[in-house]
């Protein structure tokens, strides 16, 4: 490993630090309590590290066949684990090796994920749990496989019940009617105090029931956060031919 591979992963400038999330800091920065509500309200992530994984992702790939002892040897003579920055750099590792493995049924299981149990290993590199060599992950072209043909069945599953025509009009499927929904932007904070925010509630028209404004179930119902369902139509027969959706029936 470059004796400079430190240099080259964490030094390069942070993304902007003081970017406000689009409607949310505008929802507050807008409302006519903006000067009693503090100046962090609506801005959110606003630090955050810019590392460059890749030189990282691209040394141990040539390292592959080696024993995984002799590579983190390497890599801890160029990496102080007693930096702060440079600690970072040792807890991605296990984002690109499964360094504890065993082979369960025939299949390659990480086991050094304890808390979410045995798993398969998703990394792309992983160490034989005989020989201790870095050794490629085949295994995982067929996860990646089975994880766009997961995504591919959860699209069609959700157009089936929800399509998106503009910014402020969406389609939903509820009780085998379709419906044309307007979606508003959440309305700002009635009081100064940041907590009337979090217990803010707003009727959900296209659900008949009600969600807190930071509730995330509307973002899997809207498709964004931030929106509430202002009133519904049901559609007829006509719109529902020409929006193509009798082809979404069961």
């Amino acid at each position: 490993m470059r004796p400079d591979m430190a240099k080259i992963i964490v030094e390069r400038p942070r993304p902007p630090v003081r970017a406000p999330n689009g409607r949310d800091g505008r929802r507050f920065r807008n409302s006519s309590d903006a000067a009693f509500l503090p100046m962090k309200a609506g801005y959110h992530h606003r630090k955050s590290l810019n590392e460059n994984l890749q030189p990282l992702a691209r040394y141990l790939m040539r390292q592959v066949g080696r024993p995984w002892d002799a590579v983190y040897r390497d890599v801890r003579a160029v990496i102080d684990g007693r930096n702060t920055v440079q600690q970072h750099i040792l807890q991605h590792l296990s984002d690109f090796v499964a360094t504890h493995t065993r082979v369960v049924d025939g299949r390659l299981i990480d086991v050094g994920a304890q808390m979410f149990g045995l798993q398969r290993v998703w990394q792309p590199l992983f160490v034989h749990p005989r020989t201790g060599l870095l050794l490629r992950n085949r295994d995982r072209a067929l996860w990646r496989a089975e994880l766009r043909e997961d995504t591919r069945r959860a699209q069609l599953a959700r157009a089936a019940v929800w399509r998106e025509v503009s910014a402020s009009t969406q389609l939903h499927r509820l009780d085998g009617l379709w419906f044309e929904v307007t979606i508003e932007n959440l309305p700002a904070a009635p009081a100064a105090r940041w907590d009337a925010v979090r217990r803010m509630w707003v009727a959900q028209a296209a659900r008949n029931s009600r969600y807190s404004s930071e509730d995330r179930e509307t973002a899997k119902i809207y498709g964004r956060p931030g929106v509430y369902a202002k009133s519904k139509r049901q559609l007829a027969a006509r719109e529902i031919r020409s929006f193509g959706l009798l082809s979404l029936d069961p």
